[in-house]
């Protein structure tokens, strides 16, 4: 079980995401650059008191997870599209994230609608004593009454401080996972849906803008080093985005130090996921917060 204080942390990051969740449908629409809505969102966050836990994800159609807009990102939400835009809230380390996918095409919301029900029937499901497998084959029958596909390795996640992704992971899909869900444990359950004829798996895309500290050992550059001590120093273990060391650096003194930092695995990168067919892909988000008898979403109502 938490202590008082960490979980008082945990609920005030879930507060501040819940209150975000109702604005995304009006600041993510047709037209609107992606770098926008990343920054509109980071910002609301800090003046709630709250920081970013991760940069925010603008994922379009295919793209299921990790883009997240790179500097001078000239990408806009197209008319006709899914977009999922998932976020999350740290304080002190005390992490939420949750998602929401806004459809602009009326033939893709029975994706949206099946990624809440599933979402949604897992959360019922999710209380101590449960194989996370048992979760997983909720998730897929629940997507499969609609007609439509899970992505199979894509999953949910415990959560600990400062650490996003931690161990245990939430299946999308019926399958072997003999582990079980603990009392007070804190979950991020996020099935993601395709459709009945895609690949229904995710694959690496060619491009990463999100990167996470590893080591503080291994550059040579003067410059990497400074690099390297700012992430450390501002951003611990969680993710950061390229457009954050903006501030501090050049946006050339960041690129080469990037790639410095990568080659010496003091920084690791998370390619942008898509799905393997190109098919669209909805998310539906939330975190709880395992309890005696149930869990407790975090994350909204």
């Amino acid at each position: 079980m938490f202590d008082a204080q960490p979980l008082e942390s945990f609920r005030k990051s879930g507060e501040i995401v819940a209150r975000l969740r109702k604005e995304v449908p009006s600041i993510a629409k047709p037209g609107v650059p992606a770098i926008k809505i990343c920054e509109e969102l980071e910002q609301k966050m800090r003046d709630h008191g709250g920081k970013p836990a991760f940069p925010v994800n603008v994922g379009i159609n295919e793209v299921a997870a990790h883009y997240t807009s790179p500097p001078g990102d000239a990408l806009t939400i197209p008319g006709g599209c899914l977009a999922k835009i998932d976020f999350g809230v740290q304080i002190d380390g005390y992490v939420t994230d949750t998602s929401v996918t806004v459809c602009f095409e009326p033939k893709f919301q029975p994706l949206v609608q099946a990624s809440d029900e599933a979402l949604a029937n897992a959360i019922r499901a999710f209380r101590p004593g449960v194989k996370l497998s048992e979760i997983g084959r909720v998730i897929q029958s629940s997507i499969q009454k609609f007609g439509l596909r899970p992505i199979s390795n894509l999953t949910g996640h415990k959560i600990e401080r400062f650490t996003i992704h931690a161990g245990k992971s939430v299946p999308n899909v019926s399958g072997l996972n003999g582990a079980k869900i603990e009392e007070g444990e804190i979950y991020a359950i996020e099935p993601f849906v395709t459709l009945s004829n895609a690949a229904g798996v995710v694959v690496n895309g060619s491009s990463a803008y999100i990167y996470r500290f590893v080591k503080p050992k291994g550059p040579t550059f003067d410059e990497s080093k400074k690099v390297l001590e700012y992430i450390q120093a501002n951003f611990s273990t969680l993710p950061f985005a390229s457009r954050w060391l903006g501030g501090a650096f050049e946006r050339e003194t960041v690129k080469k130090a990037l790639i410095d930092l990568i080659k010496h695995k003091c920084v690791s990168s998370y390619p942008v996921l898509v799905e393997q067919t190109s098919s669209p892909v909805a998310q539906s988000e939330h975190t709880v917060l395992v309890e005696r008898d149930n869990s407790t979403i975090l994350t909204g109502p």
